[in-house]
């Protein structure tokens, strides 16, 4: 059985928000990717360009970057 390799297409995103305890800035990192392959397919059948992805990765990465954080001293505080 052949092994195959698909490119991977990464997006990295920082956010910088306040804590929702103490209000404190928390930082994070996070990276956001797809590959494309036959299988990687839009709503309607076609298979992703690489445009398609990173606008997929875009709608994600914005979905992330709009959720509260909380420290993990304050998580454990609560």
């Amino acid at each position: 059985m052949p092994t195959y390799r698909f490119t991977e297409y990464p997006l990295t995103e920082k956010k910088s928000v306040p804590c929702t305890v103490c209000g404190k800035k928390v930082r994070r990192q996070r990276t956001f990717s797809q590959t494309l392959n036959p299988f990687n397919k839009n709503e309607d059948g076609s298979v992703k360009t690489v445009p398609d992805i990173y606008r997929a990765l875009r709608v994600q990465a914005d979905a992330w970057k709009a959720e509260p954080e909380t420290h993990p001293g304050c998580e454990a505080a609560s």
